[in-house]
């Protein structure tokens, strides 16, 4: 993998973090019958169901979900852009 691949990748998923953390905020600003604040409620839960590996005197569960929301996705794609802008 080239340098730029990784930077790009970490990029992403420090503005996809940024995303969901001002969704959450903005979240907990609009009264609770606002519009805006049921669609930024929507999450979409993509992942994995966990497996859990039994060793007889260790049990090791992996799993993994990603918590996507309409601004996670707007952060994503807003470092996507700068990204490409500024770097390549």
């Amino acid at each position: 993998m080239s340098k730029n691949f990784t930077y790009f990748i970490l990029i992403l998923l420090i503005g996809t973090l940024l995303g969901a953390l001002i969704g959450k905020a903005l979240y907990k600003l609009f009264p609770s019958d606002s519009t805006v604040r049921e669609m930024l409620a929507i999450e979409i839960k993509p992942g994995l169901k966990p497996i859990t590996l039994d060793l007889g005197i260790l049990d090791i569960t992996f799993g993994a979900v990603i918590k996507l929301n309409i601004t996670a996705v707007i952060g994503l794609i807003i470092t996507a852009i700068l990204f490409r802008k500024l770097i390549l």
